[in-house]
């Protein structure tokens, strides 16, 4: 399943202050769904360019600040790719969560039910019958295999 991933950096206008600079921040836009943040830097107003989303000129500030800033796209453009490697259905808050160090448990489909029978599986003889859980066991493979053939995928959200 192919995803779209845009990186945009912009100037928060509103947020000036007093010294003259304006704080920056990253949005990350993966099929549409938008997510910001900030990027821990502030910029002088004077040389910043809006239509590009970096910094204009060769001062040792926009030096610094356009280096900066290529080093977060390359670190969200490598994180993303890594976790689409591994298969997982990435969306713009995981890959904001993950370029900031939160480690937020993702709950798909497939991830819950197999809890689900993993606890059910315990109760055998307890409360539920080993037929019962054969059962749950096949919907469950039922469910992998409708997601692979029919949605091209290993799971979703």
């Amino acid at each position: 399943m192919n995803s779209t991933f845009r990186l945009l950096f912009y100037a928060r206008w509103q947020k000036r202050k007093a010294n003259g600079k304006v704080p920056l921040y990253a949005r990350v836009t993966i099929d549409g769904t938008k997510v910001e943040f900030n990027v821990k830097m502030d910029v002088s107003e004077k040389i910043w360019d809006p239509k590009f989303g970096r910094a204009s000129g060769n001062s040792r500030e926009a030096v610094t600040l356009n280096q900066y800033l290529t080093s977060i796209a390359g670190k969200l453009k490598e994180k993303y790719l890594l976790m689409t490697e591994q298969g997982l259905v990435v969306t713009a808050s995981m890959l904001k969560d993950a370029y900031l160090g939160v480690n937020i448990k993702t709950n798909t489909l497939l991830g819950i039910f197999k809890e689900f029978n993993d606890r059910q599986e315990s109760l055998i003889g307890i409360e539920i019958a080993q037929s019962t859980f054969n059962k749950y066991d096949l919907t469950y493979r039922r469910l992998q295999e409708f997601l692979r053939v029919k949605k091209k995928t290993s799971d979703i959200l």
